[in-house]
């Protein structure tokens, strides 16, 4: 065998090899026809005391205030909403959950804590109900705010009226800013579990590039 060819072998055996069925993870950002969507995990979210709370056997509600961050800036410049309910059946040992997003709500029910997990502790293709103007010097990052249970009666109402007009298509003046006012707003009380997460940036160059 000659020299060439044992090199030629030696390449070929040296070089790396995908697993079978690997798969690309999926970008933080992704912009489709005009929509700005995001895939992000919530890894830290599922502790011990929120297993506790999805085998309860109580109804479980949970608020997802979703920001698109700019820097330089530090500035907030989208934002979406989704909610969920959770409820473990004693009886069949399943979750049957219902989750409502821009414009779609999705209801399945699950058999394992790790399929529970795949619906409220990550968003996938998840989508901002306005245009998103990115620009391509600049990076963008994503925070999540999950709150479980909120106390407040006043949250979850306002929630779900911008769940019901992002469905119909339309979207009030100021909503944006009403959105992050009421999630500061010290009179809305607390809730059982709030936590915030925080993604790794990405460059808006990286975004806009199909």
């Amino acid at each position: 065998m000659t020299a060439l060819r044992v090199l030629v072998l030696l390449a070929i055996v040296l070089l790396p090899v995908s697993p079978a069925g690997a798969q690309t993870p999926a970008r933080l950002l992704r912009l489709e026809r005009g929509r700005l969507s995001v895939n992000f995990s919530l890894g830290t979210l599922p502790s011990p005391a929120f297993e506790r709370k999805m085998r309860s056997g109580l109804t479980q509600r949970l608020i997802y205030r979703v920001l698109l961050k700019e820097n330089p800036g530090d500035r907030a410049v989208a934002v979406a909403l989704r909610y969920c309910a959770v409820t473990f059946d004693l009886w069949e040992e399943s979750w049957n959950v219902e989750c409502s997003g821009r414009g779609q709500t999705q209801q399945v029910t699950v058999a394992r804590y790790s399929q529970l997990l795949r619906h409220v502790a990550t968003l996938s293709d998840f989508s901002f109900p306005e245009k998103v103007n990115l620009s391509a010097q600049r990076r963008y990052w994503i925070e999540v705010q999950v709150q479980l249970n909120p106390i407040s009666r006043k949250l979850l109402e306002k929630v779900k009226l911008w769940l019901r007009q992002s469905e119909k298509g339309s979207q009030f003046s100021g909503y944006m800013g009403s959105v992050l006012s009421l999630f500061v707003d010290k009179s809305v009380g607390g809730s059982d579990l709030t936590v915030t997460l925080r993604s790794g940036s990405i460059s808006g160059r990286e975004v806009l590039t199909p």
